[in-house]
């Protein structure tokens, strides 16, 4: 009996320039602002309203370490997803933590064809208060598994044709 296992994880270079690039800009604009005002005397914030040089710091601080946290998080993102006999398991540290479907559990598990964008808004943890829930991290292909109780999830993965194995070998990849 063979198992399917894939990771999948975010360590692309889009995902870890992008929230930088968006960073410098607004670093970027924070220093022209400040420049301007020490040597203009130009006020911060709207005409009329002067923002304190201490809440404008303040923003600039807590702006950078938003960022960085959401770097943070970007970069930490994974998908782990394990077919066997046992069910099937998948974790999204740090986001979720491991859950196992054991086969009584599942009615029906299958390999499909998915667009992310269109059907779930796009990669990550989505429909976390509905029924209907996907992980994936990138790709157009998952494991949609449909539970007895009727939830739905989708497990986004790459190697479609060892997880077709692995799922033929517990007896399922059958659609409803």
């Amino acid at each position: 009996m063979s198992t399917f296992s894939e990771t999948q994880n975010t360590q692309k270079p889009l995902f870890i320039a992008f929230p930088i690039v968006v960073w410098l800009a607004f670093m970027v604009f924070a220093v022209i602002q400040l420049y301007n005002y020490q040597t203009f005397g130009t006020p911060l914030g709207d005409e009329g309203e002067e923002m304190p040089l201490g809440v404008f710091i303040g923003i600039m601080i807590l702006m950078t370490l938003t960022f960085g946290f959401l770097e943070f998080l970007v970069l930490r993102l994974e998908l782990k997803v394990t077919v066997s006999s046992a069910g099937i398991y998948f974790e999204m540290p740090p986001m979720k933590k491991p859950v196992l479907f054991k086969p009584g559990e599942i009615e029906y598990a299958f390999v499909r064809k998915y667009y992310p964008i269109k059907e779930y808004g796009g990669w990550g943890y989505k429909g976390w208060f509905r029924r209907n829930r996907a992980y994936n991290v990138s790709g157009r292909w998952g494991i949609q598994i449909i539970l007895k109780n009727n939830r739905k999830i989708l497990l986004g993965i790459k190697e479609k044709e060892k997880a077709i194995i692995a799922l033929e070998q517990i007896g399922f990849n059958k659609k409803p």
